[in-house]
């Protein structure tokens, strides 16, 4: 019992690692350093670097080593291009079911989105933007959906925090962030899709300059 705590507890600290930056992307990772680190073993350091790399944010690569996953561009716009299409589902069927909790609690997000932009609260809003994206999944009552989502979440969180020194990225995305509530108030979805494409497909200007 005691060591699967453990187990848990340093795979939950090396994720935060990655999603915060501390282990940047495209960065090498060593046992051994990260066990000195974490004061742990190498032995559970190795069962998380291996629940990491299933859940893509590791890449162990033969004779090289292991590294925080990475993306060129090709591989970013793939996977923004999934993320779009799910997330423009989810959130049809969340509006569809469930309008008024999904408007409730995007809402209550937004208004500490506002607090955060207004404080310059750049960790708290990234938190919070995760958080906003989630929400269209709360309420869609698609499993295989909310599944979907999960197999890119934390590397979106991670790239999030990459690009959340970028002020003009993250007052474009809170704007962006803004029509979509406001749409999906009115349940106007049509409006709401188009604030997505914008606000996620860099076709229509997302991550513009940041590719």
């Amino acid at each position: 019992m005691a060591q699967d705590l453990l187990k848990d507890v340093v795979y939950k600290r090396i994720k935060d690692m990655i999603i915060n930056g501390s282990l940047p992307m495209g960065g090498k990772l060593s046992e051994s350093a990260l066990a000195t680190r974490l004061a742990a073993s190498k032995a559970p350091v190795r069962d998380a670097l291996r629940r990491l790399q299933s859940e893509g944010l590791v890449q162990i690569k033969p004779k090289s080593g292991t590294f925080v996953f990475s993306l060129n561009d090709v591989e970013f716009k793939d996977l923004l291009e999934f993320r779009f299409y799910v997330e423009a589902k989810a959130m049809s069927l969340s509006l569809k079911k469930n309008p008024k909790q999904l408007v409730q609690e995007i809402s209550a997000i937004l208004d500490n989105m506002d607090y955060c932009i207004s404080n310059g609260s750049t960790v708290e809003y990234i938190r919070l933007d995760n958080l906003f994206h989630e929400a269209l999944f709360n309420w869609c009552q698609n499993p295989y959906l909310t599944q979907a989502y999960i197999l890119i979440s934390s590397r979106m969180a991670t790239i999030r925090h990459y690009m959340g020194s970028n002020d003009e990225h993250m007052n474009r995305s809170y704007q962006q962030h803004v029509t979509i509530v406001k749409a999906l108030r009115e349940n106007d979805y049509d409006t709401a899709l188009d604030a997505l494409q914008g606000h996620i497909l860099p076709e229509y200007g997302a991550y513009w300059g940041l590719l």
